[in-house]
């Protein structure tokens, strides 16, 4: 059984949406390498598909060792969950 498998709706959703806000984060820094601080997802509605929704990142704001980054997942009804993250940034060994 897959990890999705087991998951509710709304952790996929929250699942998928800091994977696309990291891939986001990692590009924007790179090649420094980025680790989560914190995170913190708002549901607004429940019961969304998934795979139906549209997630897209955001950068709020990026200094030398922080980045403050998050984003949304939005379906034909509008948004449905939003986060926000703080990831370290670590300068690339060189």
């Amino acid at each position: 059984m897959s990890d999705t498998q087991l998951t509710r709706p709304d952790e996929a959703i929250a699942l998928r949406l800091i994977q696309v806000i990291r891939t986001d984060a990692e590009t924007v820094c790179a090649p420094d390498r980025v680790d989560l601080v914190s995170v913190t997802f708002d549901v607004a509605a429940a019961g969304a598909e998934p795979t139906m929704l549209n997630y897209t990142p955001r950068i709020d704001r990026k200094t030398r060792t922080i980045l403050f980054t998050g984003g949304s997942a939005e379906g034909a009804r509008g948004i449905v969950m939003t986060a926000t993250a703080v990831y370290r940034i670590t300068p690339k060994a060189g």
